[in-house]
């Protein structure tokens, strides 16, 4: 659907709900514009037209109904339908009739399904002649292959004891961790704790605690599924579920039988520990190298794109270079922008010229570009030509438009913000992962570690000490913990003045109608699912702060 100028506006109060769903859109070659209230989906419109609505059903202030009944209205008096699709939990899957009777076109539910929200597209965005959606199929077939053939290579990676076990789906296991390195290292945290966990479990079915049981092997569900282990999961969940229903009866006669299982890993990874506890014994041996941190110097890069070359604006760059700015000025030529995509996170575009097309062509490219690379995007420029080029696709993207005579001052002081934003963003982020499960932190490590600098909490307790002598950029909840829940921790997070603007997001092994429900009536800043393959969960984590960089630049 690359080729098509399909455009989507997703509502959603949640900001890691709207990242998600553009993120999902993006991988199918649909653009998107967001907003998180019904009031800015009305405005927006009134001025732009969209092939489809993506449009949560619970908001504050207008929820999704009163929306879409006044939408109905903007659209019968602009000539055209728009399909709006309703997004919501699960607790929507009983009510599609409902909603479907209150004119939307679909229902879409979350945690959303990659492949429904592809039906969706193809269903509403799909054109007469069927080109985009043989168009589609093929790039999901394509898409489809390509993973396919990643997964064989990297199975193929994997030690000859490991291919010949039964008791693990490695193609699975590698397609939720990504790479052979790092499903070798997420079976190897698993193995480490086989027996404290076993042995816990049956403590707690002995003595009769329930709620810890039903904890425990809730968590043991999670990551055995992430590594593949089928049988194991499906063990865990029906003891869950048992737990979870007070069929208590059913765990002590059955229990028996997860534990047979869960423990015959300990002899099929035992190769792991061996390698594990060698590679320790060396790491003793070796004396520790001291690593050089040599910072780097800052620099500010500007690329100025210019519709036409004029004395204003190589004033506005002669000030830029002032100020301690590097200019790079360029053609608003698609092939020369291109060429110096990786020159600044800063891009100007003057928009000065007579033929409209190219102002469309260029303001089409330059969206995408900063959507995906997250630059600021300003424009500078007579009124009619900014007037404009803000009606295109792609402004969505402009964090502030100059109009002529430009006071340069102000402007200098922007860039300089705009800088200051941007260096931030590139700065390595810090975040707290606060999980009662220690296979879970270990994984968690792993796979963030490498981009951010990730601290680990076991209990509530212990992430709200951390919180007194340091503050992270984001913290990762897990909902349902002995002692403190996610709720409990959010809540003293919030009420507290010096931590209140940290952004939180849920991370849950559940996502049956009670338990999603119950997590959105928290309004945290979004929600995960523990069981988020590697890929899905990092993306989400990125798109989260590149989208709060891009509303910080619009608050300048």
């Amino acid at each position: 659907m690359e080729n098509n100028n399909s455009r989507v506006l997703i509502v959603d109060d949640m900001l890691a709900n709207r990242i998600i769903l553009a993120s999902l859109l993006a991988s199918n070659g649909v653009s998107s514009d967001q907003v998180e209230t019904g009031k800015e989906c009305i405005e927006l419109c009134q001025q732009k037209s969209y092939d489809l609505i993506l449009l949560d059903h619970r908001m504050p202030d207008l929820d999704g109904v009163d929306t879409l009944v006044r939408l109905k209205d903007i659209f019968k008096e602009q000539g055209r339908k728009t399909p709006v699709v309703c997004h919501t939990t699960e607790e929507g899957r009983s009510n599609i009739n409902l909603y479907k009777a209150a004119g939307f076109a679909d229902v879409l539910i979350k945690p959303i399904d990659p492949k429904q929200l592809s039906e969706i597209l193809l269903t509403w965005l799909a054109k007469e002649d069927e080109e985009v959606k043989e168009e589609q199929e093929k790039k999901q077939q394509e898409q489809k292959e390509k993973s396919e053939i990643h997964v064989r290579e990297e199975v193929e990676k994997l030690p000859l004891w490991l291919k010949n076990t039964s008791h693990l789906d490695l193609v699975q296991g590698i397609a939720n961790c990504e790479t052979a390195e790092d499903y070798m290292e997420t079976l190897t945290v698993f193995a480490a704790s086989i027996k404290q966990k076993t042995n816990e479990i049956l403590d707690f079915c002995e003595k009769k605690d329930w709620e810890m049981y039903t904890m425990r092997v809730h968590s043991l569900k999670s990551v055995s599924a992430l590594i593949g282990a089928r049988k194991l999961s499906e063990f865990a969940y029906e003891m869950e579920q048992a737990g979870k229903n007070a069929r208590y009866t059913t765990i002590l006669d059955e229990n028996r039988y997860l534990m047979e299982e869960y423990r015959a890993f300990q002899t099929v990874l035992a190769p792991l520990i061996e390698d594990k506890t060698a590679k320790k014994a060396q790491e003793e041996k070796e004396p520790e190298k001291k690593k050089e941190n040599k910072p780097e110097p800052k620099e500010k890069f500007v690329l100025f794109i210019e519709g036409i070359s004029s004395i204003s604006n190589k004033g506005l760059a002669q000030k830029l270079e002032n100020a301690g700015f590097t200019v790079i000025r360029c053609d608003a030529d698609p092939g020369k922008i291109i060429t110096h995509r990786s020159a600044a996170n800063i891009v100007i575009y003057y928009p000065g010229d007579d033929d409209k097309s190219r102002i469309t062509v260029i303001m089409n490219h330059l969206g995408e570009m900063c959507r995906d690379d997250n630059k600021i995007l300003c424009l500078v420029g007579e009124g009619s030509d900014l007037e404009f080029a803000m009606s295109l696709d792609g402004s969505d993207r402009v964090s502030k438009t100059y109009k002529r005579p430009v006071n340069v001052d102000s402007f200098v002081n922007d860039m300089e913000s705009f800088s200051f934003i941007e260096d931030v963003y590139h700065q390595k982020k810090s975040i707290f992962v606060v999980d009662d499960d220690p296979d879970f932190l270990k994984i968690m490590e792993n796979w963030l570690s490498p981009i951010y600098n990730v601290y680990m909490f076991s209990t509530g307790e212990d992430a709200l000490d951390g919180l007194s002598s340091y503050m992270p950029d984001l913290i990762l909840l897990d909902y349902e913990m002995p002692g403190m829940n996610g709720y409990e921790i959010m809540n003293a997070v919030k009420s507290n003045p010096e931590t209140c603007q940290i952004p939180i997001i849920f991370l849950t092994g559940k996502n049956d109608r009670e338990h999603v429900f119950m997590i959105l009536e928290n309004k945290p800043d979004g929600y995960l699912l523990k069981s988020s393959q590697k890929e899905t969960l990092t993306d989400a984590i990125s798109r989260f702060f590149a989208e709060s960089a891009f509303k910080e630049s619009l608050e300048v």
